[in-house]
């Protein structure tokens, strides 16, 4: 525990545990039901009953643990950000957005990137305060990782999701999953003005103040914003880019799980770099180009 109420499940994702007057609230409850078993296990170990998930976005390895909670605690209440719900209850969308909106293939109905299904009994409120079972919580809007991912406050202690990782998380996976760059880099900024006690994100350790490693992502990803731009000094297709771009980075794609993945990252960028007009794009002979915007030029699509 951080707090006399407040501590967490460490794991590949951390899990939030706040203990209410009903029983136990979790932020988020991991990959699949083999994690979720070591999350019932624990409470029954502290005695406590699950009285709510609330889930910070809505990806596989977040909200895969609802399902076996849910069915050993029924009375438990789901919460979940607007659009993220969605996915949670329908989880067939997020494989098939990475599939570009088509029906997804089946090397992509994998946990990972398909969990099972969960209702979700509320929506959260962003940017706003909200009180369950008798404990005030933070709601902050945190997009870019997701498109309404949010951060969760208890207790002067910030549950962070995926709105920055740890150094390891980063070095690992080098083009970290995104949808929105730009969003990304202002989520992270919001974070930089605040000051809580404690920070915990989805995937790295707690700490007792998030500038460093805030500030680490920062910078990552305007060194990936800086390699992007120099690829397309030169006009060139998306998808030509991104193998040049995953060579510059040491990334070696084997699978249709990772190639989605770092495609929609890499799309996620792209979004960033056009809202700041530091690329365009033009169509021709049925390609989609972009290119680098050098200073001073047009930066509207032709």
């Amino acid at each position: 525990m951080i707090t006399e109420r407040v501590g967490y499940f460490p794991g590949h994702v951390n899990i939030g545990l706040v203990i209410s007057e009903h029983g136990a609230i979790l932020i988020d409850s991991g990959l699949d039901t083999q994690t979720a078993k070591k999350i019932k296990k624990g409470l029954d170990a502290i005695a406590q009953p699950l009285c709510a998930i609330i889930q910070t976005h809505a990806h596989a390895d977040h909200f895969g643990g609802n399902a076996y909670l849910l069915g050993c605690w029924p009375e438990a209440r789901v919460y979940a950000p607007p659009l993220e719900e969605a996915i949670i209850r329908n989880p067939i969308l997020e494989p098939i957005y990475l599939n570009m909106g088509a029906a997804p293939l089946e090397d992509l109905k994998n946990k990972f990137l398909l969990a099972q299904p969960s209702r979700v009994d509320h929506l959260l409120p962003l940017d706003e305060g909200i009180e369950i079972g008798g404990v005030p919580f933070s709601i902050l809007s945190l997009p870019g990782h997701s498109w309404q991912q949010v951060g969760v406050v208890c207790d002067e202690i910030c549950f962070a999701a995926d709105s920055y990782l740890g150094e390891e998380v980063l070095e690992k996976h080098k083009l970290p999953f995104l949808v929105d760059a730009h969003e990304t880099l202002l989520s992270l900024h919001k974070l930089l003005a605040t000051n809580y006690k404690g920070y915990l994100p989805g995937h790295g350790a707690y700490t007792t103040t998030s500038h460093d490693a805030v500030n680490k992502n920062i910078a990552w990803h305007e060194r990936i914003f800086s390699v992007i731009c120099d690829i397309f000094v030169e006009e060139r297709s998306a998808e030509e880019a991104l193998a040049l771009l995953c060579e510059r980075l040491h990334i070696a794609i084997e699978n249709a799980s990772s190639y989605v993945l770092f495609r929609t990252a890499f799309m996620g960028y792209l979004v960033g770099l056009q809202k700041t007009k530091r690329v365009a794009y033009r169509f021709e002979q049925n390609r989609w180009l972009w290119r680098t915007v050098q200073d001073g030029a047009e930066g509207e699509e032709r």
